[in-house]
């Protein structure tokens, strides 16, 4: 683990600090859960329970690289969407960020055990999958990974390889590429244009950007897209006339919403609220 902390730093060393419950957000409607992933490292998540019961699925919903971790999505106004519609939400903190032990470099695993941990606290529940930016790109990469629980996905601004996302850090950009030629495996399952190739096991895919993203372009999404191999009818791309990457919900906030819950109504059934 000490290995892996210092080759971590050269990427995510300004992303990690001590986490903190944000300002402004009740903690008594969320459960702790403290779980293992798939390599045995300990990890730590927040289930947040419909408001409406019964609950009509569980969304796992993993955080961008962020320091806040998950309490950048606890902030944001996806949860209490999700719930007052009548979703459970599961949120965690991928290995080094926030609560969670640190260990390696497949955080797309990271996902998969967390989708595991909210299957098997409601056994009878489906489970989706929500992510943001890092935790699009990588969900994307889990989609690819036997036997995870994910029956529909919501990806919003997911990155198509580490090294166009990193090449605007010119650092960490060369410090990856010495990276991918000394682990080249591990390089391979962290390449979400390749793994989108060959996803399994999800009926239908939700992709959205942000007009104005400059991290991850509208660009991306299109790639990405033409890559998808579900039908036509089971995968779309929204992209936005504006708004700025991890904040699509914020420039047309109504519409965001009408289209995630329709999304989610067509796979889960029922009409949102």
């Amino acid at each position: 683990m000490i290995l892996y902390d210092l080759l971590k730093r050269p990427f995510f060393a300004r992303y990690r600090k001590p986490w903190q419950w944000p300002s402004g957000v009740p903690q008594d409607s969320w459960e702790r859960v403290e779980f293992r992933n798939r390599s045995g490292v300990r990890m730590v998540g927040l289930l947040g329970r419909a408001r409406t019961m019964p609950a009509r699925a569980r969304i796992l919903m993993p955080h961008p690289m962020h320091p806040d971790a998950k309490a950048y999505v606890l902030r944001a106004e996806h949860p209490e969407m999700l719930r007052a519609a009548g979703y459970d939400v599961f949120l965690f903190d991928f290995n080094g960020f926030g609560e969670s032990d640190n260990g390696n470099f497949l955080y797309p695993l990271d996902i998969v055990s967390a989708g595991e941990t909210a299957a098997r606290l409601s056994p009878d529940l489906p489970i989706a999958l929500y992510g943001i930016s890092l935790g699009a790109g990588y969900g994307i990469c889990a989609l690819d990974t036997p036997g995870h629980p994910f029956r529909v996905a919501i990806l919003e601004s997911p990155f198509t390889t580490l090294e166009e996302y990193w090449r605007k850090f010119p650092g960490a950009y060369f410090f990856l590429k010495a990276l991918t030629v000394l682990m080249p495996g591990v390089a391979r399952q962290l390449r979400p244009i390749a793994r989108m190739r060959t996803i399994t096991g999800v009926d239908r895919l939700f992709m959205i950007y942000p007009g104005n993203d400059s991290v991850t372009p509208p660009e991306m999404g299109e790639r990405l897209m033409a890559a998808c191999p579900l039908p036509e009818d089971r995968r779309s791309l929204w992209v936005l006339p504006e708004g700025k990457h991890t904040r699509a919900i914020a420039a047309a906030p109504d519409e965001y919403r009408r289209r995630v819950l329709q999304f989610l109504d067509a796979a889960f059934g029922g009409v949102s609220v």
